[in-house]
Protein backbone atom coordinates (compact mmCIF):
# COMPACT_ATOMS: atom_id res chain seq x y z
CA UNK A 1 0.00 0.00 0.00
CA UNK A 2 1.26 3.55 -0.71
CA UNK A 3 1.11 6.11 2.12
CA UNK A 4 2.78 8.83 0.51
CA UNK A 5 4.34 9.84 -2.70
CA UNK A 6 7.37 9.74 -0.87
CA UNK A 7 6.86 6.31 0.17
CA UNK A 8 6.16 5.42 -3.18
CA UNK A 9 9.00 6.74 -5.13
CA UNK A 10 11.32 5.42 -1.96
CA UNK A 11 10.07 2.01 -2.26
CA UNK A 12 10.29 2.01 -6.42
CA UNK A 13 13.80 3.59 -6.15
CA UNK A 14 14.32 0.21 -3.80
CA UNK A 15 12.68 -1.58 -6.37
CA UNK A 16 14.61 -0.61 -9.19
CA UNK A 17 17.91 -1.23 -7.32
CA UNK A 18 17.38 -5.24 -7.45
CA UNK A 19 18.96 -6.20 -10.22
CA UNK A 20 16.64 -9.18 -10.30
CA UNK A 21 13.79 -6.62 -10.31
CA UNK A 22 15.51 -4.81 -13.33
CA UNK A 23 15.92 -7.63 -15.64
CA UNK A 24 12.69 -9.47 -14.65
CA UNK A 25 10.16 -9.49 -18.10
CA UNK A 26 7.01 -8.81 -17.10
CA UNK A 27 4.39 -11.28 -18.67
CA UNK A 28 0.90 -12.38 -19.26
CA UNK A 29 -0.67 -13.22 -16.08
CA UNK A 30 1.29 -11.00 -13.83
CA UNK A 31 -0.47 -8.49 -11.91
CA UNK A 32 1.33 -5.15 -11.47
CA UNK A 33 0.08 -2.25 -9.09
CA UNK A 34 0.15 0.99 -11.07
CA UNK A 35 0.11 3.93 -8.83
CA UNK A 36 -0.78 7.09 -10.97
CA UNK A 37 0.22 9.98 -8.74
CA UNK A 38 -2.82 12.23 -8.41
CA UNK A 39 -5.29 9.80 -10.32
CA UNK A 40 -7.07 7.45 -7.72
CA UNK A 41 -8.81 6.07 -10.40
CA UNK A 42 -6.09 4.90 -13.02
CA UNK A 43 -4.17 3.59 -9.89
CA UNK A 44 -5.01 -0.10 -8.84
CA UNK A 45 -3.56 -3.52 -9.22
CA UNK A 46 -4.11 -4.50 -12.61
CA UNK A 47 -3.39 -8.22 -14.58
CA UNK A 48 -1.37 -8.60 -17.78
CA UNK A 49 -3.75 -9.55 -20.29
CA UNK A 50 -3.05 -12.75 -23.22
CA UNK A 51 -2.07 -9.89 -25.68
CA UNK A 52 0.43 -8.94 -23.02
CA UNK A 53 -1.41 -5.51 -22.15
CA UNK A 54 -3.15 -3.85 -19.11
CA UNK A 55 -6.45 -1.97 -19.32
CA UNK A 56 -6.11 1.53 -17.19
CA UNK A 57 -9.20 3.01 -16.58
CA UNK A 58 -9.85 6.06 -18.47
CA UNK A 59 -6.48 5.80 -19.68
CA UNK A 60 -6.68 2.97 -22.35
CA UNK A 61 -4.95 0.12 -22.89
CA UNK A 62 -1.00 -0.04 -22.56
CA UNK A 63 1.29 -2.71 -23.77
CA UNK A 64 3.98 -4.22 -21.09
CA UNK A 65 4.99 -7.93 -21.84
CA UNK A 66 8.03 -8.50 -21.80
CA UNK A 67 9.28 -5.16 -20.82
CA UNK A 68 11.23 -4.49 -17.42
CA UNK A 69 9.26 -2.58 -14.62
CA UNK A 70 11.38 0.15 -15.59
CA UNK A 71 10.99 -0.03 -19.44
CA UNK A 72 7.13 -0.97 -18.55
CA UNK A 73 6.60 2.34 -15.89
CA UNK A 74 8.05 4.38 -19.05
CA UNK A 75 6.19 2.99 -21.73
CA UNK A 76 2.69 3.55 -19.27
CA UNK A 77 4.02 7.68 -18.78
CA UNK A 78 4.70 7.72 -22.35
CA UNK A 79 1.50 6.47 -23.27
CA UNK A 80 -0.53 8.65 -20.87
CA UNK A 81 1.24 12.11 -21.18
CA UNK A 82 0.62 11.21 -25.16
CA UNK A 83 -3.20 10.19 -24.78
CA UNK A 84 -4.55 11.64 -21.00
CA UNK A 85 -2.38 13.58 -18.95
CA UNK A 86 0.15 16.76 -19.21
CA UNK A 87 2.84 15.14 -16.58
CA UNK A 88 2.18 11.72 -15.21
CA UNK A 89 4.14 10.75 -12.57
CA UNK A 90 4.16 6.89 -12.31
CA UNK A 91 5.35 3.89 -10.25
CA UNK A 92 4.97 0.32 -10.86
CA UNK A 93 5.62 -2.58 -9.21
CA UNK A 94 5.22 -6.68 -9.94
CA UNK A 95 2.88 -7.59 -7.34
CA UNK A 96 2.47 -11.35 -8.62
CA UNK A 97 4.65 -13.22 -10.77
CA UNK A 98 2.07 -15.42 -12.64
CA UNK A 99 3.56 -15.64 -15.85
CA UNK A 100 6.44 -17.72 -13.90
CA UNK A 101 6.07 -21.25 -13.24
CA UNK A 102 8.22 -24.02 -11.50
CA UNK A 103 7.38 -27.18 -10.74
CA UNK A 104 7.42 -30.06 -8.48
CA UNK A 105 7.30 -33.58 -8.76
CA UNK A 106 7.72 -36.74 -6.46
CA UNK A 107 7.31 -37.16 -2.48
CA UNK A 108 5.79 -34.23 -2.01
CA UNK A 109 1.87 -33.85 -1.02
CA UNK A 110 0.57 -31.89 -3.97
CA UNK A 111 2.97 -32.01 -7.02
CA UNK A 112 2.25 -29.83 -9.65
CA UNK A 113 3.25 -26.57 -11.19
CA UNK A 114 3.31 -23.40 -9.33
CA UNK A 115 3.17 -20.06 -10.28
CA UNK A 116 5.60 -17.64 -8.67
CA UNK A 117 4.00 -15.18 -5.49
CA UNK A 118 7.11 -13.24 -5.57
CA UNK A 119 9.78 -12.32 -7.16
CA UNK A 120 12.57 -14.70 -4.91
CA UNK A 121 11.09 -17.87 -4.66
CA UNK A 122 13.44 -20.82 -2.84
CA UNK A 123 13.16 -24.43 -2.35
CA UNK A 124 11.44 -24.25 0.82
CA UNK A 125 8.81 -21.58 -0.16
CA UNK A 126 8.24 -24.07 -3.22
CA UNK A 127 7.64 -27.03 -0.56
CA UNK A 128 5.08 -25.42 1.52
CA UNK A 129 2.80 -24.02 -1.29
CA UNK A 130 3.23 -28.05 -2.97
CA UNK A 131 1.90 -28.84 1.20
CA UNK A 132 5.14 -30.33 2.66
CA UNK A 133 6.95 -33.94 2.01
CA UNK A 134 5.11 -37.04 1.59
CA UNK A 135 7.66 -38.08 3.70
CA UNK A 136 9.43 -35.66 6.58
CA UNK A 137 12.15 -38.21 6.55
CA UNK A 138 13.31 -37.05 3.07
CA UNK A 139 16.58 -35.58 3.28
CA UNK A 140 17.36 -34.81 -0.55
CA UNK A 141 16.08 -33.46 -3.39
CA UNK A 142 17.14 -31.78 -6.74
CA UNK A 143 16.88 -28.86 -9.13
CA UNK A 144 16.62 -30.07 -12.37
CA UNK A 145 17.64 -27.08 -14.66
CA UNK A 146 17.72 -26.10 -18.52
CA UNK A 147 20.72 -23.40 -19.05
CA UNK A 148 21.14 -22.82 -23.05
CA UNK A 149 19.79 -26.01 -23.83
CA UNK A 150 22.15 -28.00 -21.58
CA UNK A 151 19.99 -29.95 -18.77
CA UNK A 152 21.92 -29.20 -15.00
CA UNK A 153 20.66 -30.84 -11.81
CA UNK A 154 21.76 -29.26 -8.94
CA UNK A 155 21.42 -31.11 -5.14
CA UNK A 156 18.83 -30.10 -2.77
CA UNK A 157 19.97 -30.73 1.27
CA UNK A 158 16.69 -30.88 2.93
CA UNK A 159 18.30 -31.83 6.20
CA UNK A 160 20.49 -28.67 6.00
CA UNK A 161 17.27 -26.36 4.99
CA UNK A 162 15.22 -28.03 7.54
CA UNK A 163 17.84 -26.92 9.98
CA UNK A 164 17.66 -23.74 9.39
CA UNK A 165 20.63 -23.44 7.11
CA UNK A 166 20.11 -19.92 4.11
CA UNK A 167 22.89 -21.28 2.25
CA UNK A 168 21.23 -24.54 1.32
CA UNK A 169 17.78 -22.86 0.82
CA UNK A 170 18.64 -22.65 -2.71
CA UNK A 171 16.94 -20.06 -5.24
CA UNK A 172 14.45 -21.22 -8.28
CA UNK A 173 14.15 -19.94 -11.53
CA UNK A 174 11.17 -20.32 -13.92
CA UNK A 175 10.87 -23.12 -15.58
CA UNK A 176 12.43 -25.35 -13.07
CA UNK A 177 11.76 -28.61 -11.72
CA UNK A 178 12.02 -29.70 -8.18
CA UNK A 179 12.37 -33.30 -7.71
CA UNK A 180 11.92 -35.15 -4.26
CA UNK A 181 13.15 -38.65 -4.54
CA UNK A 182 11.27 -41.63 -3.20
CA UNK A 183 12.60 -42.65 0.27
CA UNK A 184 14.86 -45.12 0.12
CA UNK A 185 14.95 -47.82 2.87
CA UNK A 186 17.89 -50.53 4.42
CA UNK A 187 16.23 -52.94 6.86
CA UNK A 188 17.73 -54.33 9.56
CA UNK A 189 16.47 -58.19 11.02
CA UNK A 190 16.82 -60.68 13.96
CA UNK A 191 18.32 -59.48 17.36
CA UNK A 192 17.81 -55.50 17.44
CA UNK A 193 15.31 -53.90 19.78
CA UNK A 194 13.40 -52.48 16.88
CA UNK A 195 13.51 -54.96 13.64
CA UNK A 196 12.23 -53.57 10.78
CA UNK A 197 12.86 -50.71 7.69
CA UNK A 198 15.05 -47.73 8.31
CA UNK A 199 15.46 -44.70 5.97
CA UNK A 200 18.30 -44.87 4.04
CA UNK A 201 21.14 -41.89 4.09
CA UNK A 202 24.08 -41.42 2.48
CA UNK A 203 26.74 -43.01 3.66
CA UNK A 204 24.90 -44.79 6.41
CA UNK A 205 27.32 -47.90 7.82
CA UNK A 206 26.13 -50.83 9.70
CA UNK A 207 26.25 -49.65 12.79
CA UNK A 208 24.50 -47.08 12.32
CA UNK A 209 21.29 -48.82 11.18
CA UNK A 210 21.67 -50.75 13.96
CA UNK A 211 21.84 -47.83 16.35
CA UNK A 212 18.64 -46.45 14.71
CA UNK A 213 17.29 -49.85 15.34
CA UNK A 214 17.57 -49.71 18.77
CA UNK A 215 20.92 -51.33 18.41
CA UNK A 216 21.39 -54.96 19.51
CA UNK A 217 19.92 -57.44 21.78
CA UNK A 218 21.87 -59.61 25.02
CA UNK A 219 21.05 -62.49 22.55
CA UNK A 220 22.95 -61.53 19.57
CA UNK A 221 25.44 -63.57 18.03
CA UNK A 222 27.81 -60.67 16.53
CA UNK A 223 30.36 -62.23 15.33
CA UNK A 224 27.77 -63.87 12.87
CA UNK A 225 25.78 -61.01 10.88
CA UNK A 226 25.38 -60.04 7.69
CA UNK A 227 24.13 -58.44 5.24
CA UNK A 228 21.80 -59.51 1.99
CA UNK A 229 22.75 -56.95 -0.58
CA UNK A 230 20.64 -58.85 -3.51
CA UNK A 231 21.86 -62.39 -3.72
CA UNK A 232 25.19 -61.55 -2.24
CA UNK A 233 25.59 -62.69 1.25
CA UNK A 234 28.31 -60.55 3.07
CA UNK A 235 29.41 -61.53 6.12
CA UNK A 236 29.68 -58.39 9.48
CA UNK A 237 31.78 -59.26 12.07
CA UNK A 238 30.06 -56.52 14.75
CA UNK A 239 32.35 -57.14 17.39
CA UNK A 240 35.52 -56.71 15.85
CA UNK A 241 33.95 -53.43 13.94
CA UNK A 242 33.10 -51.79 17.63
CA UNK A 243 36.25 -52.87 18.72
CA UNK A 244 37.96 -50.82 15.85
CA UNK A 245 39.83 -54.26 14.37
CA UNK A 246 37.77 -53.83 11.41
CA UNK A 247 36.29 -51.12 9.31
CA UNK A 248 32.32 -50.14 9.64
CA UNK A 249 30.49 -51.28 6.36
CA UNK A 250 28.86 -48.59 3.95
CA UNK A 251 25.34 -49.91 3.10
CA UNK A 252 23.40 -49.45 0.11
CA UNK A 253 19.74 -49.03 -0.53
CA UNK A 254 17.55 -51.83 0.05
CA UNK A 255 20.08 -53.88 1.82
CA UNK A 256 18.56 -56.45 4.94
CA UNK A 257 21.40 -56.31 7.75
CA UNK A 258 20.88 -59.64 9.62
CA UNK A 259 21.96 -60.38 13.59
CA UNK A 260 21.66 -63.69 14.11
CA UNK A 261 20.67 -65.46 17.69
CA UNK A 262 23.79 -66.94 19.69
CA UNK A 263 23.69 -70.31 20.56
CA UNK A 264 24.17 -69.48 24.43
Amino acid sequence: MWFCLLMAFAAHAAESGSPDVLRYPIGSGDEIRLDVVGETDMSGVFRVQADGAIEIPYGGRVPVAGLTVDEATRAITAHLAKNVLARPQVVLKVETYSSRTVDVTGGVMKPGSYAFEKERTTVSDLLVRSGGLADASATRASIIRDVAGVRETIPVDLERINAGDPTADQELRAGDRLYVPPVESVFVDGQVQKPGAISYRDGMTVTQAITQAGSTLGTARKTAAYIMRGTDRIPVNLKRIQNGEEADIVLRPSDRVYIPESAF
